[in-house]
């Protein structure tokens, strides 16, 4: 389990709400960057805007989830990437960054990828003949 308090994290929603006290003709412009569909991999791309005129972002944010990554991320793992790709658009644009870049919901995806492997019913065999496969993320 990860050693962190998730309260510590500011939750996306509070820096869209800020962004758009400051910026009320703003816009928030998210993409599909890349969509593997066998895998389940996907990356978001979010765009910020100051203005609604605006012909490039302020600044943007990344971010990839994995279908099945979680109870959540079996069926909304598109919505959660896009979530964290905004949040890293805002905070990219210095909102509420006292506590990091990372919101709430980027560090409840460390959480997920860092639980323990569970058991799959193979008497305790994981089915990669007893070694554990684990993903590395950067």
């Amino acid at each position: 389990m990860a050693n962190f308090d998730l309260n510590k994290y500011i939750p996306v929603h509070a820096r869209i709400a800020e962004f758009y006290e400051k910026y009320p003709d703003g816009r928030i412009v998210t993409e599909i960057v890349r969509l593997n569909e066998d895998s389940g991999f996907v990356c978001i791309k979010a765009s910020a805007y100051r203005n609604i005129d605006d012909a490039e972002p302020s600044s943007t944010g990344h971010a990839f989830e994995i279908r099945g990554q979680g109870y959540v991320n079996t069926t909304s793992f598109i919505e959660n990437g896009e979530t964290s790709a905004v949040g890293r658009a805002l905070a990219n644009l210095g909102f509420k960054i006292d506590n990091g870049i990372a919101s709430r919901e980027e560090m409840q995806k460390v959480e997920r990828m860092t639980e323990a492997p569970r058991p799959t019913g193979n008497n305790g065999r994981n089915g990669h003949n007893g070694r554990l496969v684990t993903q590395s993320v950067s």
